[in-house]
């Protein structure tokens, strides 16, 4: 069985202010910073073979800050990405939503333009993760993703619709825990785990 913990990087000024960030390269701020070191300190008698991440700025630092405490270098991949929202990136979340409403299709099937659907974000994610799993067969793997992307993830593990994303909830610095077992496929482990910052 390999195991997978997913992180969501800590807070930016972007999330505070409610825009859509996307693939732009935002640094986290000190509250973001004091999460990831949160949830290092909570991750530190954990073992983890090998650690990935995207290689936007919020999350790669999130990430060095846990890896740095299990002496493991961060890989960094595209493939864990924000969804690339195109045009949209750094609108208000609202023009989104208003866009989607606007549409005949599912939302998780919805383009904006230059960008992807959060169905394209999520299969460019988990097709990483299984490039991952071969290669680390029976290992335990961090990996720094982002909300949006890793939503659909789950979306795509457990068939749901668009329907349904507006029903997940990743928070800053938590963490989603997927196994993959040869039997099952990929299960779901536990979702949105930020217990570290009650």
């Amino acid at each position: 069985m390999t195991v997978f913990y997913l992180i969501r990087h800590g807070e930016t000024q972007h999330n505070v202010n409610g825009g859509i960030t996307g693939q732009m390269d935002i640094p986290l701020n000190l509250t973001g910073k004091r999460q990831a070191e949160e949830l290092a300190k909570r991750l530190e008698k954990e073992r983890f073979d090998a650690v990935y991440s995207s290689d936007l700025e919020r999350t790669l630092e999130t990430i060095e800050i846990i890896a740095s405490r299990h002496g493991l270098s961060v890989e960094e991949c595209k493939e864990f990405r924000e969804m690339d929202f195109g045009v949209l990136e750094g609108e208000p979340k609202e023009v989104f939503r208003r866009n989607i409403d606007q549409s005949d299709k599912d939302s998780h099937f919805y383009r904006p333009t230059d960008g992807e659907s959060s169905h394209e974000a999520g299969e460019r994610f988990l097709n990483k993760l299984d490039e991952l799993r071969e290669e680390h067969e029976g290992e335990r793997i961090l990996v720094g993703g982002h909300s949006v992307v890793m939503k659909s993830v789950l979306m795509e593990i457990l068939g749901l619709t668009g329907h349904y994303y507006r029903k997940l909830n990743l928070g800053n610095t938590s963490i989603t825990e997927l196994k993959y077992d040869e039997e099952i496929g990929w299960s779901i482990v536990r979702v949105n785990d930020t217990a570290h910052l009650e």
